[in-house]
Formats: structure tokens, sequence, C-alpha cells
């Protein structure tokens, strides 16, 4: 079964917590049982690691990853005109300081980086297994890891806080230099995070797969865009041990990645998980849905809608269209809406969706929100793989074409022609991640690394959207440090800021 939340209010009430309306680096203590107190069996210490899990879902962390990873990017805009601001400045490229994803995002990952920092520096003093120990620390690190690599791929140089946060003394941070972030707390905790188990007794835990997974894409990402870095050989070696590990492999069926009855599979080495029934359920589906359909799944809010762009980005064959994109949706009144993907909607009876929705994320039978939200799959590790090989390689190895290969064989498509150029190799790969990840909030940060966001949102927007072409500026790599920690961290000033905002 997944792991359970259903104690967590009650749990996280028990704990030192941060104030929602302080500084996220400042604690509040307004629980009856002091931490020192709480921190004393092996029970203690599951409940404390639930919690940092637990962190992934608040406010637009991983529950809404897609406003940031996808809405960001190429991949999706808002759909709204008049609607949520902070949504429309993330679609548009209008970002500033103020605007609540930004905000809610740096906050919230801080909360549960102190989280980690506390089951990190407490469980150890606890009589307990020691094995049951080494797995719960190993498993904060990972998340500790998880959040400071999400924290400076988007914000760029952040506070470094490893111990727990107890009082106002412990509030000014300045910022810290991103590698001197990666080379003192990502890497090292995801290298302690490889001597987790190949399998945990709670689904959804992460595992030693989990952390390599991780690790090759922090090496990919610490390559960049350079064709020299060692960084590419090392993301190859890291892949190839999960690859070898023998404990993941493909689904059959592109569709049945996202299949309730196959959460947790083989496939799935890293997802934040939901529970309709313990009341953290998922929202995407509502999100993701035609706006002011009653279909049997509900009415949507269709604040997350995929471009042309990427619909045209599909080969004709691609089995993986069907579930990527809603083609049809079953009404209420027993009637069915349509999506044609060829034109506004020929040849399929009205009432037509003149437009895709996202497919991928599809409950039909209530309680609805249960699908967990994948991070890393194991069809990104095979396409990490073949994109790191050429890289380090210089030109693509037989073993690079067979791990793109088994991804696009699972999709009804041809293997890559033979002999390829390193360039022409390396364009395949790209559009290969772009398609089995869509929608999966990966698209903004593979954009960045490769060192092509602006020049794709400029031709995207220039293309579909002529009137905000302008709005693409240099500093837009990088997102704003919020406004609130400006105000609120004695540690960072104005000045400070990331350029352009």
């Amino acid at each position: 079964m997944k792991i359970k939340y259903i104690y967590i209010g009650i749990i996280l009430s028990l704990l030192t917590l941060i104030s929602a309306c302080e500084d996220p680096l400042q604690e509040e203590v307004f629980s009856f049982i002091a931490p020192e107190n709480f921190y004393n069996t092996a029970s203690d210490a599951e409940a404390a690691l639930v919690g940092v899990y637990a962190g992934l879902r608040m406010g637009s962390m991983y529950s809404q990853h897609y406003l940031i990873g996808d809405m960001g990017s190429d991949d999706t805009f808002t759909g709204e005109f008049r609607g949520n601001q902070d949504r429309i400045q993330m679609d548009e490229f209008t970002v500033d300081p103020n605007n609540g994803i930004v905000r809610d995002r740096y906050e919230n990952s801080y909360i549960t980086i102190n989280r980690a920092n506390a089951v990190i520096s407490r469980v150890p003093a606890i009589s307990m297994n020691d094995s049951q120990k080494e797995n719960i620390i190993n498993q904060a690190k990972f998340l500790r890891a998880f959040l400071y690599f999400d924290l400076v791929q988007l914000y760029g140089a952040v506070p470094l806080k490893v111990e727990e946060t107890l009082n106002i003394n412990d509030v000014a941070s300045p910022r810290v230099d991103v590698n001197r972030i990666y080379d003192e707390v990502i890497i090292p905790d995801l290298l302690a995070a490889e001597n987790l188990p190949a399998s945990q007794n709670l689904e959804g835990q992460v595992t030693r797969s989990s952390a390599k997974a991780l690790l090759a894409r922090v090496y990919l990402t610490r390559a960049g865009d350079n064709p020299g870095s060692p960084y590419w050989a090392l993301a190859r070696d890291k892949a190839k041990e999960v690859i070898d590990s023998g404990h993941h492999r493909l689904l059959n069926a592109y569709r049945d990645v996202f299949q309730l009855e196959n959460q947790n599979s083989p496939e799935h080495l890293f997802s934040v998980q939901f529970s309709a029934l313990q009341g953290v359920g998922s929202t995407i589906q509502e999100f993701f849905q035609p706006r002011g359909i009653n279909s049997i799944t509900g009415n949507g809010n269709g604040v997350n809608e995929p471009t042309f762009d990427i619909v045209s980005a599909f080969d004709p064959n691609d089995i993986r269209f069907g579930t990527a994109f809603l083609l049809e949706l079953p009404l209420a009144n027993g009637g069915t809406n349509f999506y044609d993907p060829r034109a506004s909607c020929m040849g399929f009876p009205a009432p037509c969706i003149p437009a895709p929705y996202i497919g991928k994320f599809q409950e039909s039978a209530p309680p609805r929100g249960n699908l967990n939200y994948p991070i890393i799959r194991y069809a990104d590790v095979l396409l990490m793989y073949a994109e790191a090989a050429n890289e380090a390689e210089g030109s693509p190895s037989p073993t690079a074409y067979d791990m793109i290969n088994q991804v696009r064989r699972r999709a009804g498509l041809p293997d890559i022609a033979p002999g390829l150029a390193q360039d022409a190799f390396r364009q395949a790969v790209r559009q290969e991640r772009r398609k089995e990840l869509a929608f999966e909030g990966i698209r903004r940060y593979d954009l960045v690394r490769w060192g092509i966001l602006l020049d794709v949102m400029r031709n995207h927007f220039q293309v579909y959207y002529p009137v905000l072409a302008g709005n693409v500026q240099n500093h837009e790599v990088l997102l704003p440090i919020p406004q609130r920690e400006i105000d609120l961290n004695p540690g960072i000033e104005l000045a400070d800021q990331n350029p352009g905002y």
C-alpha cells in the first residue's frame, strides 16, 4: 500500500514547524510537544519521514509541478486571459518577484528541507534497528538533495540550510553559490542514498535506483550544453547502473504507465504519492480537463492546455498520442466529446473539443485523485543514457541506439536510422524526450540545461502568439527570488535579486 499520510496533520502538529506567515527559514513553535520529546522511537522516526514526503504535495510543489515545468515552456499554456494572474505570468513570461507560484515553490521547498534536516540530525540519536535508522536517514537525504536540486535549477544561488532551523537567530541566510550546493549537499546526499535498499516495504518510498537515476539527471544538468564536460560520462555510467540492476523495465503499453492499477510499477522510480481516500488526492485531472464540460469525470478547470506546438511534434503513427491527449471525453448525459487532431472537428459529431487537452492522468471512477505524479520513470533513464553516451563518446554507440529505440518501439515507431552524426542523434533524443515525457513537468528543465530555453520560447511565441514574442528576456532562464524572502531574510538584500527582476 502507499505511504500513509492519514495522520500527517496530527504528526505535524506535534513538531516544530515553520510559520506560513513568516520567513520560510524562520520557525515558530506552536505545539505542545518539543522536537526533542518527539524523536524517541522508531515509530517517531518513521512518522517524521512521512512528514518530509508529505511536503512534496504542499501548495504548488509537485501536486502542481506543471505550473512551472510545463506552463513555463512551449508545451502548455494556461487557457486563461483574465483569470489567475500568477499562472498567466508563468505562461506569458512576465513573472515578477511577487508571483505566488514562485513564492509558494520556494517557501514550501524550505519547509520540507527543514523537515528533512530534522530527520537527518535527530534520528541518529534514537535507539532503534541500525538498518532501519540508516534507511530513514538516507531517504531524507534523497529528498533534501531532490529539493535543493530543484531550487538551484529554478532560482540559481539560494540559501544553504543543512541544520534544523529552531529559532530567530538562524534566520539570516545569504545566497550560496550553486556549485557549492551541488558539491556539499546534492551529490553527497545522493551518493549516501545509493545505500538505500533495492526495494522498500512501503510503496512510494525511494530506493537505490531512485538515487542513481536522480544522480544521473544531476550530472546531465551539470554538463549543461558543454560538449567537453566530464559529467556526460558520469551521467551515462550512473544511468547504466540503473539499467543493469534488473529491477526496472518499460511496461508493455505506454497507456499502462498512467493507469491506477500500475502505480509504483517497475517503470516508476520516483513518484509523488496521492490518495483521495486518505484526504490527499491529486487535483491534476480536474485542472487538466476541459473547462465547462460536464463529463463523467466531472467539470474541469482547463488551466493547463497543450499547445499546438506539442500536438504537432508527434508523428502520425505514434501510439503515445492517444494517451498524451484527450481525444474522447464521455459526457455525464451519455454523449461524447471528441477531439479531431486533423482539423476543426471535421468528421466528428458535435459537440467537439476544438483543441486537445491532456489525457495522461485520467480516472473515471470516483473517488478521483489517486493517480501519482511521476518524477522519474525508467523511460527517462533510457533516454538519459542515450543522450549522455552520445555526448561522452562523440557519436552514438550501438547501446545508445538501443536505449532510444526501446522507447520508440513501445510507441509503435521505427528505430532511429543508423549512422547518424552526433548532432543529428542529439536532436533525435531531445525530440523523443519531449514526446515521451510530455506533461510530466520536465520540458522547461530540459530546455534550460540545453541552453535553448530563450530561443525556443521566442520562436514559439513568434509562431503562435506574436504579441508575446518580446516578453522573453535573457534573465528569464532563472525565476526571481521571491520578494517576501528578500523582505524577511536579513541575509538577502534587494541587490541580491537575480538580474533583470
